[in-house]
């Protein structure tokens, strides 16, 4: 049994948001706590007066979440801040990890990585201006890992909540080797508590990494929960088959589709969002590819919903 550990649901865009996370939470056990997919803070010359944020109050999610930002608008912040402690909650999360080139372009996410300084301003503005935990989502670097010595040299100046890391560099998006050296390393050298993200698809990899860093009692899983939702269970040594996984996941999908159906306004938008998911489900069937491709061949919604009931009766 692995109750000690805190398991992390990570924000990942279209996927993992609210209404999924609620269905998810009704489900199946084992997620401690989800970061929400960020809201941007605006540029400093942006002309936007008004800002309203797509936050849903605290006492809407059924999985304890913590709201993430992307950026460094202090001004924008400030309104944040007051926006998030107005609907329930007293932390946010600075993303300083996503590597879409997009974002990177802006000098946002990892592109944010390339100037450390940057980093530290904001984080020194912060701390004087508000009172709000903080806790920052990041990788190694963005261009060498060795760019995280600098970085953990910032970050330990600050009492953060607690460090989010995914052990690899922007360059490498979610591909490549992970360097567990130097998380290792950071390990040691961080002041403030630490997250362990990245590459955590079984139970076997969970081991794993409990194995190579016994101290990190703390675990963020992602794409791992999309493709197999029982694996916070399994990780967790709660997992148990008194009604088969079949019933159970069919329970949820069809709560998810029906809940997802009436938010869009075009059939298509629907099923393209619900294959989406099956890029992902479809790793519970033996045969991935196939069930895939069955699925994703689907021409209209009513195909699709055809579909889908074969497939999982």
């Amino acid at each position: 049994m692995n109750h000690d550990v805190i398991l992390y649901l990570a924000p990942l865009k279209g996927t993992t948001e609210i209404i999924f996370r609620n269905i998810y939470a009704k489900y199946f056990q084992g997620i401690d706590i989800a970061i929400a997919t960020f809201v941007p803070l605006n540029h400093h010359k942006s002309k936007e007066k008004v800002r309203k944020w797509d936050i849903p109050p605290a006492s809407k999610q059924k999985i304890k979440t913590i709201p993430q930002f992307l950026g460094r608008n202090l001004k924008d912040l400030a309104h944040l801040i007051k926006w998030i402690q107005y609907y329930g909650y007293d932390e946010l999360n600075w993303n300083l990890g996503c590597p879409v080139s997009k974002i990177v372009k802006k000098g946002r996410g990892c592109g944010q990585l390339e100037k450390p300084q940057e980093i530290e301003d904001f984080l020194d503005a912060i701390f004087d201006n508000f009172e709000i935990k903080l806790s920052i989502k990041t990788r190694l670097g963005m261009s060498h890992p060795d760019e995280v010595f600098k970085l953990i040299e910032i970050y330990n100046k600050y009492p953060l909540k607690e460090l989010i890391v995914h052990p690899r560099i922007g360059k490498q998006l979610y591909s490549g080797s992970v360097y567990y050296d130097y998380f290792e390393e950071v390990l040691k050298l961080s002041k403030n508590p630490m997250v362990y993200n990245g590459d955590i698809k079984t139970r076997e990899d969970f081991l794993k990494i409990r194995e190579r860093f016994p101290k990190v009692k703390k675990i963020m899983i992602g794409r791992g929960v999309l493709k197999d939702p029982f694996l916070p269970e399994k990780i967790k040594g709660i997992y148990t088959e008194t009604i088969p996984d079949f019933y159970r996941f069919k329970a949820f999908h069809d709560e998810l589709s029906s809940t997802l159906q009436p938010i869009f306004r075009e059939e298509d938008e629907f099923v393209g969002k619900m294959k989406e998911y099956w890029r992902s489900f479809a790793y519970l069937f033996e045969d991935r590819n196939a069930t895939f491709k069955y699925v994703a061949r689907s021409k209209n919604q009513k195909e699709f919903e055809s579909r889908v009931e074969e497939v999982l009766t």
